[in-house]
């Protein structure tokens, strides 16, 4: 595990902020309590993700704890903040180490309107370090609720656990990636996630060519002016 936890450190090491001026992503750091000297790799946006015309500001980090573990060497923490001023107030907050039982690196965010009413839905995707020898890099799509923001799906969009003979049955050692399908998302106006799957391994045995195949889940509620 601590060849996996090494790997993802160097692997955050190339990686930078994007999306809003320094000065924002600095002042989120500071709304975190996390020192800028610590971030390994952040993803911080300004966009609508609440109804009306105002923006937000998104942001995933990823940075290093100051503890030792192999569990908990790295965070990855996912904020949404209303500006008031010069203040960011936190309106949804995830601690995906802490949900995930620790083992998790590189964060980044995606923002993506599903259901086309103006206001994005947020996409969390980080990589789960529990096994060296599988690789998986996990998706969780959070949407605005009636109680506030939510998990509508989790998953995996990149799995290889073909290596892991000691710790996973033959018959998951598959391999796969999985790719959201926007246009079929948002022609049910979000109520309905599609996914394309390719699948390239199963059972440990690799196939002749990718099979792709399309997935659907459940996502949102279906409103009376969905189709």
């Amino acid at each position: 595990m601590r060849a996996a936890i090494r790997l993802a450190v160097a692997a955050l090491l190339s990686l930078t902020s994007f999306g809003v001026r320094a000065d924002t992503a600095a002042d989120v750091y500071k709304a975190i309590g996390i020192k800028v000297k610590d971030v390994m790799n952040s993803s911080v946006v300004t966009a609508r993700v609440l109804p009306g015309d105002a923006k937000q500001v998104v942001a995933v980090v990823t940075y290093l704890t100051g503890k030792k573990g192999e569990a908990d060497a790295l965070g990855v923490r996912i904020e949404v903040y209303r500006q008031e001023g010069p203040k960011l107030v936190s309106v949804f907050a995830r601690d995906a180490a802490e949900e995930n039982g620790g083992y998790v690196g590189r964060g980044e965010v995606a923002l993506l309107d599903l259901d086309g009413d103006g206001a994005n839905e947020i996409g969390l995707y980080y990589d789960n370090l529990k096994n060296d020898m599988i690789q998986e890099r996990r998706l969780d799509i959070i949407v605005l609720g009636e109680s506030g923001f939510e998990t509508a799906w989790s998953g995996a969009v990149s799995y290889d656990a073909t290596k892991a003979v000691r710790d996973v049955p033959q018959e998951r050692r598959d391999r796969f990636l999985r790719k959201l399908d926007f246009a079929a998302t948002r022609k049910t106006k979000g109520v309905t996630l599609f996914m394309t799957k390719t699948v390239i391994a199963v059972a440990g045995e690799r196939l002749p060519q990718p099979k792709q195949v399309q997935e659907t889940f459940p996502l949102r509620p279906e409103t009376a002016d969905a189709p």
